[in-house]
């Protein structure tokens, strides 16, 4: 399906409201590219709510209504993961462009087959990972291009709150797609190996706390604490380079990214140094602060999105981009479940 670049609308629907459909919605309503025309949830009270501020929405519990309605260009997915593959699927061969929340599906497999159906169909397939529109993450994948941090040694990245707990998903496949993007959008390299770690406190079956260990082909080592059972909520990655060190805290309202002119290296030359200073030198300078405008990360991945289909592009978080980080979600998982594991990443 090719939408008329000279048309102004697209019209959308969208197959699950609950949680983060509501925001979705919002932007759709707040922009003269889209059109929400139609809405599914299984829930009364979910589509009473959509009634109630978009009244010439209709509505209904059987998505495949949307699909049938020839008028929709577009839907935008927003279930539990485990149902992404069948709705997206059925999505797809209806013809219909699809943007589905992260993490694209439950497998690879899923992932390699919606992939192969989109392409056949000619269609848009996007995946919602949002940090990559987000403009701290923006700000910080041009420093580390331009070499800005020197030779990046090792990422750290705290996704930690209490609650909410999910009956349907573990920690993992509910927190790390956001950081895990993140990192694959950072780091050129491909992972070669990973192991990771966890515990089910409250349900059985299903981690609550997980940390994660990745290894690239340069040296480059990420680790991932992720967990619902903390006091505070925190949101931070910090990247460790040569030369520089940076700090991205999500939590903060303002000055969100902080660069640190702090370093550790190997001295060459030692015939000068104390001791305690032998080959190892310790660099501790100014902290800068830049100036970042932030806009809103989903407005801009949905303007993305309606991009991509008007002008018959290729959405940065494509399929393929999807299934790069549900391959290291489902390697992850693989060493969970083998007692920790080291799992090689093909």
């Amino acid at each position: 399906m090719h939408i008329n670049k000279n048309c102004n609308m697209v019209k959308v629907g969208i197959i699950g409201y609950g949680y983060w459909g509501p925001n979705i919605a919002r932007i759709i309503s707040e922009s003269s590219d889209l059109e929400l025309v139609y809405c599914a949830d299984l829930l009364d009270e979910s589509l009473k709510d959509v009634k109630l501020k978009y009244k010439n929405v209709k509505t209904t519990k059987n998505y495949q209504d949307i699909l049938n309605d020839k008028q929709v260009d577009a839907v935008f997915v927003v279930t539990p993961t485990r149902t992404h593959f069948k709705i997206v699927k059925d999505c797809l061969l209806s013809k219909k462009h699809i943007f589905v929340e992260k993490p694209l599906a439950y497998s690879v497999k899923e992932c390699k087959e919606l992939i192969s159906i989109a392409k056949e169909k000619k269609l848009k397939l996007m995946v919602g990972h949002v940090f990559l529109f987000n403009s701290s993450a923006i700000y910080i994948r041009n420093i580390l291009q331009k070499k800005g941090l020197g030779k990046v040694r090792h990422l750290h990245f705290q996704r930690r709150s209490l609650g909410p707990i999910r009956k349907d998903i573990n920690v993992l496949w509910d927190l790390a797609p956001h950081d895990l993007s993140m990192l694959l959008y950072f780091i050129d390299e491909k992972p070669v190996s990973l192991v990771a770690t966890g515990a089910c406190y409250l349900q059985k079956g299903i981690e609550d706390v997980v940390n994660v260990s990745i290894k690239f082909k340069n040296n480059v080592i990420a680790n991932l604490i992720l967990s619902l059972i903390d006091p505070i909520k925190i949101r931070d990655i910090t990247i460790v380079g040569s030369k520089k060190m940076i700090l991205f805290d999500d939590v903060q309202i303002s000055e969100k990214v902080k660069i640190f002119d702090k370093n550790a290296n190997v001295i060459k030359d030692t015939r000068a140094v104390t001791f305690g200073e032998f080959q190892i030198a310790l660099h501790s300078g100014d902290v800068y602060i830049p100036g970042i405008i932030n806009k809103e990360p989903l407005k801009e991945e949905i303007r993305h999105f309606i991009y991509c289909i008007k002008e018959d592009k290729n959405p940065i978080t494509d399929g393929k981009n999807g299934l790069e980080v549900v391959k290291l979600l489902e390697a992850a998982q693989k060493s969970l479940r083998s007692n920790s594991r080291v799992i090689k990443i093909n």
